[in-house]
């Protein structure tokens, strides 16, 4: 004959089971899980290679274009130096009015 189970020893039973079929479970997934974060951890490597690449490229091309605007000043200027003394004088003026109207005091 059995013995009839208490029904703190029938939920013992059954946590151990679920308790057993979740270990199982989970060591089935470990290589899943492991694989999933070495593909994350490629993927992340790719694009921070990827966005290193870019920022060169940005910084070249920056350099470039930065060298191309100097070039071409210094030609303006040597092409036509009392017009490029004027311009800059003007600029120097509209500069010179707009922080000088940005600093008085505001009278409310």
């Amino acid at each position: 004959m059995t013995d009839p189970q208490s029904p703190i020893d029938k939920m013992a039973t059954a946590a151990a089971g679920v308790s057993a079929s979740v270990q199982e479970a989970a060591h089935e997934a470990k290589p899943a899980f492991e694989r999933l974060a070495e593909r994350l951890s490629d993927s992340i490597s790719d694009m921070a290679q990827h966005s290193r690449d870019t920022a060169i490229q940005t910084r070249h091309l920056l350099a470039q274009k930065t060298q191309q605007a100097t070039s071409t000043a210094e030609h303006c200027i040597q092409q036509a130096p009392f017009k490029s003394v004027f311009i800059a004088v003007g600029v120097g003026a509209v500069a010179a009015t707009l922080v000088s109207w940005l600093m008085r005091p505001r009278d409310h």
